[in-house]
């Protein structure tokens, strides 16, 4: 019999339990997470933090000011103009509370909580079909059309992780403060190319709120900090509408660690680019589409007839890969799976565990 696939990557011990596989046997594919672990000083600061009893018997900072002073340097923009969070939802939740949305234009394949987000708010949601003929790219006049108050979007874009120039996005957010549109921008991948991102154009815009994560370049999806960007009466408000006490103190000292380490950042970036350009090509070779992915993870479309399904569940017990299945973004054409960048040689065996999976799917 062949299983549910998990709603989100990385969910590594349910499916540990569900194939009778150990954890330590898997090899996660699903989840976009920097192959090389965050950087030293995380670890660092963790150790540190775990000697300091203060770390528990103190309420973290309300204001997150270490934080936010952290994240306003590393984003190039002030301290009034950040607002941070447990994770990405919080702040589109807080976001959409904020700016009272209630039609969202949402272009489609999307990251699955987007919809999940909106409609627990209540909101009506405007879905916008983006075309993998054109690499799912944005049509910023098409996606215009209607009388949004909002449009929700990504980049690069997810799951395809096609890049938009940020001129071209400019284009939006201008066009959009005309009709008096929202546009919430989602760049949680924006740090593999950090020249493409918006955050320093929140001032100017009064409709642009920008959502950044530290989870994806800088290893840490467990310490679930996320930080959104907008000018300042905006982020403000944004902080406001947000639980206090939102992090503990011990992921905002690690996290603040993190953002520091310039060297790392940059060491990141060459080396997926370099990994993920011999992994395109060992992929290509099998014959698979993969889309021009610009962030640490490659979207490909099996060969026409093979069963993603019976691909993910063989992968998994063949050969102790797991896959994302990206059969539940909405708007996806049937075939799609997506993979993240590892390693030089956890990677080849991805090319070759695939290639004797296709051969019998």
């Amino acid at each position: 019999m062949i299983d549910l696939v998990p709603l989100h990557g990385g969910q590594m011990g349910q499916i540990a339990e569900r194939f009778g596989i150990p954890v330590a046997e898997l090899i996660d594919f699903s989840a976009n997470i920097n192959p090389d672990g965050p950087p030293p000083a995380v670890l660092a600061t963790l150790h540190a933090g775990l000697e300091d009893l203060s770390i528990l018997t103190d309420y973290p900072d309300l204001e997150e000011a270490g934080l936010k002073q952290a994240v306003a340097r590393y984003a190039g923009v002030r301290l009034q103009n950040i607002a941070v969070a447990n994770g990405f939802i919080p702040l589109l939740e807080s976001a959409l509370r904020t700016l009272k949305v209630k039609r969202c234009r949402l272009p489609v394949p999307a990251f699955v909580e987007y919809r999940r987000s909106l409609a627990r708010a209540g909101i009506e949601i405007e879905p916008f079909a983006l075309s993998p003929a054109s690499n799912f790219r944005y049509d910023i006049d098409a996606l215009m059309q209607g009388d949004p108050d909002a449009i929700l979007l990504a980049n690069p874009q997810n799951p395809s992780g096609v890049l938009t120039d940020r001129e071209i996005l400019l284009q939006l957010v201008s066009k959009c403060a005309e009709r008096k549109i929202a546009v919430l921008l989602d760049e949680a991948f924006i740090d593999y190319t950090p020249l493409e991102s918006l955050v320093a154009d929140v001032e100017c815009w009064s409709n642009l709120i920008v959502f950044r994560s530290v989870t994806k370049l800088h290893g840490v999806p467990g310490l679930r900090v996320a930080y959104a960007a907008a000018n300042q009466a905006t982020a403000r408000i944004l902080q406001e509408n947000l639980p206090p006490w939102p992090i503990t103190t011990l992921a905002s000292r690690a996290v603040a660690a993190a953002l520091g380490d310039q060297a790392f950042e940059e060491l990141t970036r060459r080396r997926n680019e370099d990994r993920g350009r011999t992994l395109k090509a060992g992929l290509e070779a099998l014959g698979l589409h993969t889309y021009p992915a610009a962030a640490n993870f490659l979207l490909l479309r099996l060969p026409e007839g093979a069963s993603v399904v019976r691909f993910w569940n063989d992968m998994i017990v063949k050969h102790h890969i797991v896959v994302r299945d990206c059969s539940n973004y909405e708007a996806l054409p049937p075939g799609h799976v997506r993979v993240a960048i590892h390693k030089e040689e956890e990677n080849a065996k991805l090319v070759r565990a695939m290639a004797q999976t296709l051969a019998s799917c």
